[in-house]
């Protein structure tokens, strides 16, 4: 992008006050203009006409205005105290306002496109939002990020109705004695939760595929034991205890956390970007954009960044480079534009090619997927992707998925792609679950330490009638396949946190299930005296974990018996644990469970506030909000 020095058009700048030039504005393909501009910082001149504004700076004093000034889309940006948006430009119609350094929600009727409703609820709070200074590359002739001239003028892309998830029924309750296996992979994706967040503020209940239990849980970070042992990613934290919104059950809590690396080995990564025209839109592009440039800030100097786009034919916009040539990173990342069809399939060779060209031994190699994820166009056939992207895993590239955008949102197709690829599925709706998902938790990103990991617990029917999974049931696996190493699984990053639960009905407590005619076999089971003169008495469960170290094929397993010493009050619990639950009943509600009685709203946000915490990056704060905005979209 190409900007004038004011100084050269011989414009005066307004330093303050509300500034009003009745300048008329030039087309927006001359220089000056800013088409899907990113990162800038704004003068007083009054001559730009800003197609699109993105994590921009507009100072104290004001924007001059001209009778031709067209702000098509703005998002994520931050408007200083004082500024002015003269009344020229049709803002001060709008239901929100803009000032203070504060984002908040617009509706504004002259704009060409009502794209500002897409903030996250109406912006950041008070003093929240993050200030971008301009950049300037240190060379003469940075990419150009101005569209083809059709994109100018076209409205926005916008389609409504075709998001797709994963059809799934809830778990249901099973018979310890009929059935005491359970066995499932881990999910360390947090898409869910953030597609929630964004339709929950948007005032809409989720679709009720998008709910997937485990990753509502699963997006917060849980403090729990990291391993004793150097040699073990990570050990369980177990608890049993009274079950909120049953009365007469039991939740058994079940967590693993993976150890921190204390020291990061070298990156490869190629960010594989879609280009196409479902992805013209401010919460897809512009946004997957500005994410990546805060995650170059998480990188090492010598890690190396490549960048493929895909829009009707692959290209590759950025052979690898060291993530300390930032200035140049940014220059492309700044001229990418939206406009063609989607070759996903061959973007994605593209960019395995490149991985596999500057392949670092002993590294982290990785594509990172950014699409709204509909792949329309290349290998048709959905089973040969995937067995394309498995290959590669084999070959020690992973992938991982971020997906953008709404009305258009392929989840279904990105968590396939996901699981293939070793890799994880993240949403991410604003810069704040950017800067989470690509800063706060880059290792657990990017740094696999455990691959394949399976859960199997087992019950005892002496202490459990009946139990039933909360969430999972996109990664149920049969029970042989717990030992099966040529059966893939989850992965866990380095200082990630992986949460289950299970709802127990003990022995002598009233079941779900009706009794069977031919129950005798059952009931010598669970009265036997083999098993009353049994060590197994005190026993629950026993949890089974089976996982690879990311350079081995040959699985390990890792045991632990939960036991009447894993009992715990409700009240005694640890923070993360109490919230686990709360989030647990939050997920089931909004699914509309049949297994919650009389669990309320009101009772899991009381549950999760009173189960806060150290809540240093405000995540359970903005849960409880969520609750409130739920209980009033589901009246």
């Amino acid at each position: 992008m190409q900007k004038k020095n004011t100084r050269n058009l011989g414009i005066a700048m307004l330093c303050a006050g509300v500034a009003l030039i009745a300048f008329p504005f030039v087309q927006s393909a001359m220089q000056g203009s800013i088409n899907n501009g990113s990162v800038n910082n704004f003068c007083n001149d009054g001559i730009h006409a800003c197609k699109t504004m993105s994590q921009n700076v507009v100072p104290s004093g004001g924007y001059g205005g001209g009778t031709a000034t067209t702000f098509r889309t703005m998002s994520q940006n931050t408007i200083q105290a004082s500024s002015s948006f003269g009344s020229l430009f049709g803002w001060m119609g709008g239901s929100g306002s803009i000032s203070n350094g504060n984002l908040n929600k617009v509706n504004a009727s002259n704009l060409a496109i009502d794209s500002v409703s897409v903030f996250d609820g109406g912006g950041y709070p008070a003093g929240g939002a993050p200030v971008y200074q301009a950049y300037t590359p240190p060379y003469a002739s940075p990419v150009p990020n101005v569209a083809p001239s059709d994109m100018n003028t076209s409205p926005y892309y916008k389609e409504t109705g075709r998001d797709a998830f994963p059809d799934f029924e809830e778990n249901g309750v099973k018979s310890a004695s009929a059935d005491p296996v359970s066995t499932f992979s881990i999910d360390v994706d947090t898409a869910s939760y953030s597609f929630v967040r964004r339709m929950l503020t948007q005032g809409q209940m989720p679709q009720k595929d998008s709910i997937r239990l485990e990753e509502l849980i699963n997006y917060f970070p849980y403090s729990y034991p990291l391993p004793e042992k150097a040699e073990e990613p990570f050990r369980p934290t177990i608890a049993v205890y009274d079950c909120p919104w049953k009365e007469g059950d039991k939740l058994l809590h079940i967590g693993i956390k993976g150890y921190d690396l204390a020291a990061r080995p070298k990156s490869n990564l190629v960010f594989l970007i879609d280009t196409s025209g479902s992805m013209n839109s401010p919460d897809k592009l512009p946004l997957l954009i500005n994410s990546f440039k805060l995650m170059l800030d998480s990188l090492n100097p010598d890690d190396t960044v490549g960048i493929v786009t895909y829009a009707g034919t692959a290209g590759v916009a950025l052979e690898p480079v060291r993530a300390s040539e930032k200035a140049r990173i940014v220059s492309v990342l700044n001229g990418l534009y939206a406009s063609g069809s989607t070759a996903g399939s061959e973007g994605i060779r593209t960019a395995y090619e490149l991985a596999a060209k500057h392949f670092a031994d002993e590294g982290n190699n990785r594509v990172i997927l950014a699409t709204d994820g509909d792949f329309n166009v290349g290998i048709s056939n959905a089973d040969d992707l995937k067995d394309f992207i498995e290959k590669k895993r084999d070959k020690g590239i992973f992938l991982s998925v971020l997906g953008f955008g709404q009305g258009n949102y392929q989840d279904k197709t990105m968590q396939a792609l996901a699981q293939a690829g070793n890799g994880n599925a993240a949403y991410i709706d604003n810069l704040n679950e950017a800067r989470k998902a690509l800063v706060e938790e880059a290792a657990s990103t990017l740094f696999t330490i455990a691959k394949d990991v399976k859960i199997q617990v087992e019950f005892n029917p002496a202490k459990v009638q009946e139990y039933r999974l909360i969430g999972y049931e996109t990664r149920h696996l049969n029970r042989e396949d717990f030992s099966n190493d040529k059966v893939d699984a989850g992965e866990i990053g380095a200082g990630h946190a992986v949460t289950a639960i299970y709802e127990i009905t003990p022995a002598g407590a009233k079941p779900v299930l009706e009794p069977l005619r031919y129950g005798a076999k059952e009931k010598a089971q669970v009265q036997g005296p083999q098993l009353e003169k049994s060590t197994f008495t005190n026993e629950y469960a026993f949890l089974k974990i089976r996982y690879k170290r990311p350079d081995s094929d040959k699985s390990q397993l890792m045991t632990q018996p939960v036991t009447a010493a894993d009992e715990k009050k409700f009240q005694d619990l640890p923070d993360d644990i109490r919230f686990a639950a709360a989030v647990a009943g939050f997920g089931q509600l909004l699914r509309h469970s049949k297994y919650t009685d009389k669990l309320t709203w009101n009772d899991v946000a009381k549950m999760a506030e009173n189960a806060r915490g150290r809540d240093e990056y405000g995540y359970r704060m903005e849960f409880v909000n969520l609750v409130n905005l739920a209980k009033s979209a589901a009246r």
